[in-house]
């Protein structure tokens, strides 16, 4: 059989040597020998990407697709739908994607759809899932539309993880207006939840003398369903139970030795029950926990709760702040190293909750030295996202194992952009800063602060005598531009109270404004502010510079030396 046009790009993947192997004389696309060139290309095109794509090609639009692609596929429908026609892969969805294939097949134009939901059965069972995806036409060697290419992304994560913030937020504005008795808390609690899009059913319990008592429910055959004793279980141990669908879990009550109530939500079954979701349950009942405290203690203490009005706002708001956490899941916390205090800042884009091509990193090192780093893939979608979490884990390995200097670190990411081939997509701005103290360092109280520019914007330090400098040297390439560039480090002292500013394009690049104004502008806002903790210090930068919906992500890290132990 003739497929040496094919082997080529074929046994580069799982899915292409499984395409190379299928007895293909067996569909209506015929010996994979006899294929056009048309299709020929088409394949080479879907085997060649690491992105999500899949085709249908002849009169039953027979499926054929790469890696990326069959991880959609979920586990059932990966172990058949190779050579399959799509409507009976897609047999549960034909009536949404169906049409958007005879519209691209008749009138030969593509399509866009963005966060399409989809109810699927992918895995054995119905599962609530959203695409954003293009369906384009493709043509034979004769010039007639015989197919369609389909290039796709999974957005259900970004999808579902927004709609349960907005749940938590809504339900933390809810409870903080909340002024009754703790029972018309509960039931506010199971109206605001039962029946949501994620929690099908709710309940709340309230200690009570005799033990505990049910305040509210969403659902009488909710508290059918549970197993006999297990509220009364999860309230005596305080530990959460999964019951099936059902989260039951502990209204813990703080510096209180004795139980509190206990929330019982029962999740929709079309969504699996992982790690996401029980993030999202306990995130809930942290709320309604720290809810039911408060009103608790408003109803024995209601002259103390107005004296201390405002400690109750900035607790409000802190649990509400806690309530995107989700957003920034891929951004770790920074290290506590020894004499230095590292502060990170992360504000996406407008309202934007997908995380961009910004990043910040922060972490220490084998041989004890604190290594930062800032970052900017370009653009703010998924594929930024996903080339920003391809190099800043590269470049926190190679920092991590080497040990080496920025320049090192630098020059081994290019190499290795190359060679794991992540495309002509993977470069960014950079900049990566290493803060070592030999033992004549540590003598003189002072740190040898080294770093290495990839193109980015300059970092800036603010002086212990509140000065700044801004930290002009020539600029490098950017990173994975070439592969065999040479990069330099600069280096200069940093003393105790001295403050290193890295940040991304969003916080300075300003339409109609010139970058070094810009520039002028934050050095402008550092200066004089030695005085501020590093967390005020961020938050004024940020006030001041980017208070409002800006149009690029901003991602900053500041370190501080402090005094060293003598």
């Amino acid at each position: 059989m003739d497929s040496e046009w094919f082997a080529p790009t074929a046994l580069s993947s799982d899915m292409g040597a499984a395409t190379l192997a299928f007895p293909w004389e067996q569909t209506p696309l015929g010996p994979i020998s006899t294929w056009d060139e048309s299709l020929r290309q088409t394949a080479r095109m879907c085997f060649s990407t690491r992105f999500p794509v899949m085709f249908v090609w002849g009169p039953e639009l027979t499926m054929v697709y790469n890696d990326g692609y069959r991880e959609m596929l979920g586990t059932q429908k990966r172990l058949w739908a190779l050579g399959a026609p799509a409507h009976e892969v897609w047999a549960e969805i034909w009536d949404d994607v169906g049409p958007l294939f005879d519209e691209v097949l008749t009138t030969r134009r593509p399509t866009w759809s963005v966060d399409t939901p989809l109810l699927m059965n992918r895995s054995g069972f119905d599962e609530e899932t959203y695409f954003t995806f293009s369906y384009s036409p493709l043509v034979d060697d004769a010039g007639e539309v015989v197919g369609v290419l389909d290039i796709a992304t999974e957005t259900t994560s970004q999808v579902v993880d927004r709609r349960r913030l907005s749940t938590v937020d809504a339900l933390h504005v809810a409870l903080q207006e909340h002024r009754g008795s703790t029972e018309d808390l509960a039931r506010t609690v199971v109206d605001l939840l039962g029946g949501t899009a994620d929690v099908e059913a709710c309940a709340v319990y309230l200690p009570s003398p005799s033990g505990i008592r049910l305040a509210a429910t969403s659902d009488d055959a909710l508290l059918a369903e549970l197993p006999t004793g297990l509220v009364d279980k999860v309230r005596t141990t305080g530990r959460p139970v999964v019951h099936e669908r059902t989260f039951v879990a502990p209204l813990e009550v703080d510096g209180d030795s004795a139980p509190g109530g206990v929330l019982v939500m029962r999740a929709r079954p079309h969504r699996p029950f992982d790690a996401s979701q029980r993030q999202f349950m306990m995130l809930t009942t942290s709320a309604v926990a720290s809810a039911v405290r408060a009103s608790e203690w408003q109803r024995a203490q209601i002259d103390y709760l107005r004296a201390h009005a405002e400690l109750n706002e900035i607790r409000a708001r802190q649990a509400r702040e806690g309530s995107i956490e989700l957003q920034h899941s891929l951004l770790t916390p920074p290290p506590t190293p020894r004499d230095l205090e590292v502060v990170v800042r992360y504000q996406p884009a407008g309202d934007d909750l997908e995380i961009g091509g910004d990043w910040y990193d922060a972490f220490v090192t084998k041989d004890g030295a604190t290594t930062v780093v800032v970052g900017d893939v370009t653009g703010h979608d998924h594929r930024a996202a996903a080339t920003m979490a391809q190099l800043r884990g590269i470049v926190r390995t190679i920092a991590y194992v080497t040990g080496g200097c920025p320049s090192a670190v630098l020059e081994e990411t290019d190499k290795a952009v190359l060679g794991l081939a992540l495309g002509s997509g993977a470069t960014a701005t950079a900049v990566v800063a290493r803060i070592e103290q030999s033992e004549a360092d540590r003598a003189r109280g002072v740190r040898t602060l080294r770093w290495s520019n990839a193109g980015h914007p300059y970092p800036v330090l603010l002086r212990a005598d509140g000065t700044v400098e801004l930290l002009h040297r020539p600029n490098d390439v950017l990173v994975g531009l070439l592969p065999t560039a040479e990069r330099h480090d600069h280096e200069v002292e940093l003393r105790d109270g001295d403050t290193l500013f890295l940040y991304t394009d969003g916080l300075v690049e300003r339409r109609g404004v010139l970058l070094s104004t810009s520039i002028d502008l934050l050095t402008r806002t550092l200066a004089g502010r030695q005085d501020l903790s590093v967390d005020d210090l961020a938050d004024h930068v940020l006030a001041t510079l980017a208070p409002g919906a800006e149009a690029d992500d901003v991602a900053l890290v500041l370190v501080r030396a402090m005094p060293q132990d003598v």
